[in-house]
């Protein structure tokens, strides 16, 4: 049929049939063909009984694979039926290739109740919700002989980036890994793997849409997933400079300030945090430097824009004990949250937790948690912000947050943003004054 797959792509078709792909790397390396050669090859060879699925996030990207796809399947086949407006081919042998679009949750409705041998999601890491393609995996039912498979294609940056990375980078490529008792193979791939583009025209457009931001094109060009892409404090966050041991101090010591700060959320995370201002410098910290001592993320950890659904008893519980654990005032900010008897603050006062309402600016609240951070990384002298390595919720979200597309002064809300919020809130509390008055808010 003359298609000659490349080297990359060939190992990529050498993975035994029963094994799930994590296509992942730079842009440009052929991982999208390569997904689609795995489809060709698994409609050649179960006819009747193959059902591929292919997502795509935008309509405009799935019309865009779907032309591709056509022209592959058409070159392979003599008959092929295929309905736009369905966007389903039908082959010669049985087979049903089918693609569809999951921006929204109301497009699952689509394929509920259905069954596929074979589930390919491209850009996995562009979605913004990664629950809707676990719900499109139960789906995945096959008569006896066909193996069901996963693949997931898969660039730095995006909403998902952490998730990716936790989940498909930390193990060896091409060495098949267990994940959720599942068997998988991560196949990463630059552009440098695909011979059939110009390199250095290929590395211009891609220095020209990365629009001056360094970090995400070298993420793009090496498919290197342990930078922070052009994320909104990408630029600003370094471990060296930010992260404290967790034995830097055990118990806050007499005379600093200390509360919580927490982003409340049911099936999104619950996420606090355990503060402390210290009143002098110690070491590299300055006197007056927000420090998250500790943190308590209720979220689930192999989705961390999922919550627990933790009711307000069971946290207040948690967060009084790491309270009296590191000797923090049980009082601070908390977003509030209705649809309980009472008001979230309401029920955490009847816990003995005492919370006010977070200053909610946004904008201000970025620009100052990055001048904190700033300050932090140039060790100025002024107060800055630091994260114990033990707030691990906080160094798997932060780091990675994706500027909104629309809005770049402003995170974008899709993504795991949560720990970010609680942070904010704290950045935003540590400025005001400590409440002195006859009221339960004590520091």
């Amino acid at each position: 049929m003359g298609v000659t797959p490349t080297a990359y792509q060939q190992a990529v078709l050498s993975v035994p049939e029963a094994v799930n792909l994590a296509l992942a790397g730079g842009r440009g390396g052929g991982k999208s063909y390569g997904a689609l050669l795995v489809v060709l090859r698994h409609v050649e060879k179960h006819g009747a009984r193959a059902r591929p699925l292919l997502i795509r996030e935008t309509h405009k990207a799935l019309l865009e694979m779907e032309d591709t796809l056509a022209e592959l399947l058409h070159a392979a086949y003599d008959g092929v039926r295929h309905n736009r407006g369905e966007h389903v081919f039908r082959l010669p042998n049985g087979a049903v290739v089918e693609l569809g679009q999951l921006s929204e949750p109301s497009q699952y409705r689509k394929f509920q109740g259905r069954s596929f041998t074979l589930l390919v999601v491209e850009e996995f890491g562009a979605l913004r919700d990664a629950r809707r393609v676990e719900l499109l995996r139960s789906n995945l039912r096959a008569p006896e002989g066909v193996p069901l498979r996963c693949i997931f294609t898969m660039n730095p940056g995006g909403v998902l980036h952490q998730l990716c990375q936790q989940r498909y980078m930390h193990e060896q490529a091409w060495h098949p890994y267990t994940l959720e008792g599942e068997t998988w193979v991560t196949c990463p791939s630059t552009y440098l793997d695909n011979p059939h583009l110009d390199h250095a025209d290929y590395e211009r457009k891609l220095r020209a849409a990365c629009s001056g931001d360094e970090a995400l094109l070298k993420a793009w060009l090496s498919g290197d997933w342990a930078i922070a892409r052009g994320a909104f404090f990408g630029d600003l966050v370094s471990p060296d400079a930010h992260m404290l041991p967790d034995d830097w101090i055990t118990r806050k010591p007499k005379g600093w300030r200390s509360f919580v700060a927490m982003d409340f959320g049911m099936a999104a995370p619950s996420v606090a945090y355990f503060c402390v201002q210290p009143s002098e410098h110690v070491g590299r910290v300055a006197a007056r430097s927000l420090v998250l001592l500790d943190e308590l993320a209720v979220a689930e950890p192999a989705d961390l824009n999922r919550g627990l659904q933790w009711p307000p008893g069971k946290l207040a519980e948690a967060i009084t004990h790491r309270c009296v654990t590191l000797g923090i005032a049980k009082s601070g900010v908390c977003d509030d949250y209705r649809g309980l008897d009472d008001t979230l603050i309401g029920e955490f006062r009847r816990f003995g937790l005492f919370f006010q309402r977070p200053a909610k600016s946004r904008l201000s609240g970025w620009a100052r948690m990055r001048e904190l951070l700033q300050a932090a990384r140039d060790q100025s002298g002024q107060p800055g912000l630091f994260v114990a390595r033990r707030c691990r919720y906080w160094w798997q979200t932060v780091p990675y947050l994706p500027r909104d597309e629309l809005r770049p002064e402003d995170v974008d809300t899709t993504a795991p943003d949560h720990g970010a919020d609680a942070c904010r809130y704290a950045v935003l509390h540590s400025q005001s004054r400590p409440v002195t008055t006859a009221t339960h808010f004590v520091y």
